[in-house]
């Protein structure tokens, strides 16, 4: 990495935490980081921006367990800020999005399990699937029906909190 981007991943970080701290109860970022949890994630039409300053498309949601404060960072600073790895529920929702018949990949079915997207049911179905190529018609209609909630992101279940724990994306 060349010293003048090194020094731009340094600024947006600052940037970052500057925005982070002051919706945290924390003083200090490493601290604050502790008090987060990504809630949501979606795909946006527009550009919007990033609080590091990075234009994106992917949101993330993240709130404070401890305030409720609520906001949004792209899927880079998600990665770097909570050490969570959205690109493949991402990459994943961008294709159902643009064909609502196509096959979840595994990050994206485990989101919407762990976001109440999906009934345990259809959580069996979509990974037993996942690989699938060739479906029944009736199975092709339900695999749609799911990834139309997925996409609209449509509650169907709220799950015990820790329940979904360990399910990590």
């Amino acid at each position: 990495m060349a010293e003048n981007d090194r020094e731009k991943t340094v600024n947006k970080f600052e940037t970052l935490k500057a925005h982070i701290l002051p919706l945290s109860k924390a003083d200090e970022f490493y601290d604050a980081k502790n008090e987060w949890k990504l809630i949501d994630i979606y795909v946006d039409d527009e550009f919007d921006h990033c609080p590091c300053g990075q234009k994106i498309k992917e949101i993330c949601i993240i709130e404070n367990v401890l305030n409720k404060n609520k906001t949004y960072v792209g899927n880079v600073c998600i990665k770097q800020f909570l050490e969570i790895d959205t690109g493949n529920a991402f990459q994943g929702l961008r294709k159902i999005i643009t064909d609502r018949g196509a096959n979840c990949n595994h990050d994206l079915i485990v989101h919407a399990y762990q976001f109440g997207y999906i009934y345990d049911s259809e959580y069996k179905f979509l990974m037993d699937t996942v690989l699938k190529r060739s479906l029944s018609f009736k199975q092709k209609e339900w695999k749609r029906k799911i990834n139309n909630r997925i996409v609209r992101q449509t509650v169907v279940k709220k799950k015990p909190p820790g329940e979904s724990e360990g399910l990590g994306l």
